[in-house]
């Protein structure tokens, strides 16, 4: 679900909640913050943005581009 308070740390090499987050917003990462004040940053998010895969349409529909060819 949100990354660890130590994978934070890691990510941005602060450990001040001020500076992960602007270290977040410098480099265009999407945060909430806790009642805290410490930045919520969703797991998948960052797999998403370090890891991108090609995609692939999922469709049940079939290639009717394909009779064209």
């Amino acid at each position: 679900m949100f990354m660890s308070p130590e994978e934070l740390i890691e990510l941005t090499d602060y450990k001040l909640a001020s500076h992960q987050c602007r270290w977040l917003t410098e480099h265009g990462y999407p945060f909430d913050t806790s009642a805290s004040g410490r930045p919520k940053v969703l797991r998948s998010y960052l797999e998403q943005r370090l890891c991108p895969q090609t995609t692939t349409s999922n469709s049940n529909e079939p290639d009717f581009e394909a009779l064209n060819r």
